[in-house]
């Protein structure tokens, strides 16, 4: 039995899996993504080796690794602008200091394995064709909903290996600001980034809200799981944030249809658990703004991979890489 690592380095955390040629998962670690703001303050593709090299040395990890034959390499996803031939992050605007880093190569080296890297939403996308709610769907987008908004396009069954920045499509002329440079990208309207800058911003203005009284009364330290968890409680303001998310994502999944011809939309990523809170407002969008002949037959899913969707992807994306040919699920 032969196994790959897949590791999902997102602006928030790092996800890790260890996982067979059939898509099975032996162990799955995470951990917060190094917080790095500027090469000088210590060089993050250290930290990334060190995190991994400390993963490996636990006996969790020897054990799910014990009974393998090989291990056939590392599969990395990462948000932003990848260099795939040659290994490079060109752009990722939620981990700048990683800009420019031959990821790649310097996991090889250090690992003496093969690697492979890849947009983190574009593996997220090749994991729901490998094992997920995409196995029998030829032509369609993956949504990664986490810090910032990823997006990967399988069509005619294959990942397409196109930038597929749908985070960055403008939803707003003239918007809100965003991470990438631009202004009214998408993702300034549908990220968890986004959901906190919304509800700060209501809460400067004095809106009441039982976030003001979260976090010992610092609305600079809410998160998305906070807003996430206020929701829940009732709370207008966090109820009216997850539903601006989906009027926007829904306005975004449109264009989508309208350009790509789909057969699905799946969302995952890390704030997947607020779907409730989203999708209905998501849906009215699509319906609304979506030709009636291209949507009516395409369905919006929620990920089966909510946990590990990029890290698995990333590792089938290693399986295919040295064997020159896409691994298959168990029957």
């Amino acid at each position: 039995m032969r196994i790959a690592i897949g590791i999902d380095i997102g602006g928030t955390n790092t996800k890790t899996v260890i996982a067979t040629e059939n898509g099975e998962v032996l162990l799955s670690h995470k951990i917060p993504t190094p917080s790095v703001q500027d090469k000088q303050a210590g060089k993050i593709e250290t930290l990334l080796i060190n995190n991994l090299k400390d993963l490996l040395d636990t006996d969790t990890a020897r054990r799910a690794m014990s009974s393998a034959s090989e291990v056939a390499g590392i599969g990395i996803g990462i948000a932003g602008l990848i260099d795939r031939k040659n290994g490079v992050i060109i752009q990722s605007p939620n981990i700048s200091a990683i800009n420019g880093v031959r990821l790649g190569e310097i996991f090889a080296k250090e690992f003496s394995l093969p690697v492979v890297l890849e947009n983190d939403a574009n593996a997220y996308a090749y994991g729901e064709k490998w094992v997920g709610a995409g196995k029998d769907l030829d032509n369609f987008i993956v949504l990664t909903l986490g810090t910032g908004l990823g997006g990967g396009l399988i069509y005619k069954g294959s990942l397409y290996e196109g930038p597929i920045e749908i985070g960055h499509m403008v939803i707003v002329p003239s918007g809100r600001y965003c991470t990438c440079g631009n202004s009214g990208c998408l993702e300034s309207y549908a990220s968890g980034r986004a959901i906190v800058d919304r509800a700060i911003s209501s809460l400067e203005k004095g809106t009441e809200s039982l976030l003001s009284k979260c976090c010992d009364g610092n609305i600079y330290k809410i998160t998305p799981e906070v807003v996430f968890k206020t929701a829940l409680e009732g709370d207008n303001l966090s109820r009216e944030v997850f539903r601006e998310v989906g009027q926007f994502l829904g306005i975004g999944v449109a264009n989508l249809i309208n350009v790509l011809g789909l057969n699905a939309v799946i969302i995952g990523g890390g704030l997947i658990g607020g779907w409730d809170m989203f999708i209905e407002e998501l849906s009215k969008e699509v319906h609304k703004r979506a030709f009636k002949l291209l949507s009516t037959d395409v369905q919006i899913l929620k990920s089966e991979l909510t946990k590990d969707g990029g890290s698995i992807g990333a590792a089938g994306l290693l399986f295919d890489e040295v064997a020159g040919a896409s691994p298959q699920p168990a029957s």
